[in-house]
C-alpha cells in the first residue's frame, strides 16, 4: 500500500453498460481519490477518433491539475491524447486497459475492418506505461492478431516494440459485483435456461435458439429466460426462432431494473452462450455468482472465467450443445440443490470486483513516482 493517497485520473471514451460498471466499482473501493472521466456511450467509430481532443479540451476548461496516474480505456488514443493535453502531463505514468480491440473484435457480415483503429490500439499499447487486458485469452489473441497487422505493414514497423509490449501486459479481468449478487433457488418447472447476451451477431442467439427447438422437439422439457439487449436490426431469422420457440419462453426482454435482473437470473437453473466472441463475459460471470449452472463453449475466454473443478461439466465442444441441452433437461432437480449452487457461486469470489480494487490500486501504486 502507498504510503500516499494518489490521484488517479480515468478517461473512459464509452462510458456505458460493464465498461462504467467497471471503472464505477474501483473508484468507490479504492483506497486512492479514483476520478473518472467518461463520454456517452454512443457513435464509437467517432469516440475513438474525438476522445483525445474532447477529453484534453475538457479537462483544459476544468483546469485539471496534472494527475499521479492517468488511466485510459482501449476507446482512447494515448499517443493522440498525450498530443493534446498541457506539456507538463509529457511523462505522467499511463495505463491502458482492453476491453476489448479492434483487430479481432468480429464485424458484422459484410462490413470490412477499420485497419486504422486497429492502428489505434496498436499504438496505445506502445504509449502505456503499463498495459492490462480482461483474459489472457484476449492478450494471446490480440498479440496473435496484432504480430499480423505489423507483417503486413512497409518496414520499418514496431514489431519488436510491439512484441516487448505484450511480454509486459498483465491480466486484471473486470469482475462482478458479487457481494451485490443474491444465490439465486433455481426454478420449479422445467429446465431454466437463460441466455443473457445481446442479440447480435457475435453472440450467435439464433444458433443458440435454434439448438433449444432440436432439443424441444426431441422431448426436452426447457423454459428459456431471454435477457440479452436487442439493436436496431435483428439477426436473420432470429423472429422465425423466436415465434416458433413462443410456448417456451418464460421471460423475454430487458429487465427495467437490476433488481429485476438478478432475479430473473436467479431464478435460472442454467446460463448458457453460443458466443463466437467472448473477452471475458460480464453476464455469464454474474450468472454463476447466483448459482447458475455452466453451459458454455470450450474456448474464448469461458476457460479463464469458469471455474477450474467446473469445466468437465460446464464446458462443451461443438456439436454437444443440443445433447447437453437433453440430459440437463431430463433431471433439472439436481441443478437446484442449494448446496450446489452455493459451491458455484463462492468459487466465483475470485472474481469479486473488491479484489480487482485492490490490484488495480496495486498496479497504480507500482506506476507512480
Amino acid at each position: 500500500m502507498s504510503a500516499r493517497t494518489l490521484d488517479i485520473l480515468c478517461l473512459e471514451p464509452w462510458m456505458g453498460g460493464s465498461h462504467a460498471a467497471f471503472l464505477e466499482g474501483w473508484a468507490a473501493r479504492s483506497a486512492h481519490d479514483v476520478e473518472v472521466l467518461g463520454l456517452a456511450p454512443r457513435h464509437w467509430r467517432w469516440r475513438m477518433r474525438s476522445a483525445p481532443w474532447e477529453f484534453a479540451r475538457r479537462l483544459a476548461r476544468a483546469e485539471r491539475a496534472r494527475p499521479d496516474v492517468l488511466f485510459v480505456t482501449d476507446y482512447v488514443d494515448l499517443p493522440a491524447l498525450l498530443g493534446m493535453l498541457p506539456p507538463s502531463w509529457a511523462d505522467v505514468p499511463t495505463v491502458a486497459y482492453f476491453h476489448e480491440n479492434q483487430l479481432t473484435y468480429p464485424e458484422a457480415d459484410g462490413v470490412e475492418r477499420d485497419g486504422h483503429l486497429g492502428w489505434t490500439n496498436l499504438v496505445t499499447c506502445l504509449r502505456a506505461d503499463a498495459l492490462v487486458f480482461n483474459s489472457r485469452f484476449h492478450a494471446d489473441e490480440f498479440r496473435a492478431a496484432g504480430e499480423e497487422f505489423l507483417a503486413a505493414l512497409p518496414r520499418p514497423s514496431p514489431r519488436a516494440d510491439f512484441a516487448a509490449a505484450l511480454d509486459r501486459a498483465r491480466v486484471i479481468p473486470p469482475g462482478v459485483e458479487w457481494e451485490s449478487i443474491p444465490l439465486g433457488r433455481g426454478g420449479d418447472g422445467p429446465l431454466r435456461v437463460l441466455f443473457p447476451h445481446r442479440f447480435e451477431h457475435d453472440k450467435q442467439p439464433v444458433h443458440f435458439l435454434r439448438a433449444v427447438r432440436e432439443a424441444v422437439l426431441a422431448g426436452a422439457g426447457l423454459e428459456l429466460v431471454l435477457l440479452g439487449e436487442r439493436g436496431a436490426r435483428s439477426p436473420d431469422g432470429l423472429e422465425a426462432e423466436l415465434a416458433a420457440l413462443g410456448p417456451v419462453i418464460a421471460h423475454d426482454g430487458f429487465a427495467e431494473s437490476r433488481d429485476e435482473y438478478l432475479a430473473l437470473v436467479g431464478s435460472c437453473d442454467v446460463v448458457a452462450s453460443t458466443a463466437s466472441h467472448e473477452f471475458y463475459g460480464i453476464a455469464v460471470a454474474e450468472a454463476l455468482a447466483a448459482g447458475c449452472a455452466p453451459l458454455l463453449p470450450a474456448r474464448l475466454a469461458y476457460p479463464e472465467v469458469l471455474p477450474e473443478a467446473w469445466h468437465a461439466a460446464g464446458l462443451y465442444a461443438d456439436g454437444e450443445l443440443v445433447g447437453r441441452l437433453r440430459r440437463l433437461a431430463a433431471d433439472p432437480v439436481a441443478l437446484r440443490a442449494s448446496e450446489a449452487r452455493r459451491a458455484l457461486r463462492e468459487a466465483m469470489h475470485s472474481q469479486n470486483r473488491g479484489g480487482v480494487a485492490e490490484r488495480l490500486d496495486c498496479l497504480a501504486e507500482q506506476q507512480a513516482p
